[in-house]
């Protein structure tokens, strides 16, 4: 299943973007997000930013679940083992 990864435009706080399973609250629209990442037959960062932002910065799956994909360095970890 494929899935677009974002971060927020601006701050905010956490518990007012996802519910108990990670996903986005249905009243979260995705234009506040910067897409970074895209999971799927052809995974891969977005933006050539989005690899050199600090690996804990948390993403947000725009689309689907996260399926195991909470931050920069889970992207990164995802790619690798891809390979």
């Amino acid at each position: 299943m494929s899935t677009t990864f974002g971060i927020p435009l601006y701050p905010v706080d956490e518990k007012i973007l996802i519910d108990e399973e990670g996903c986005l609250q249905p009243y979260i629209s995705h234009i506040f997000f910067h897409d970074v990442f895209f999971r799927g037959n052809n995974s891969r960062f977005l933006n050539p930013i989005a690899e050199h932002i600090d690996e804990n910065t948390r993403v947000y799956p725009l689309n689907n679940s996260p399926q195991g994909i909470y931050t920069i360095k889970d992207c990164k970890e995802f790619l690798k083992n891809k390979k």
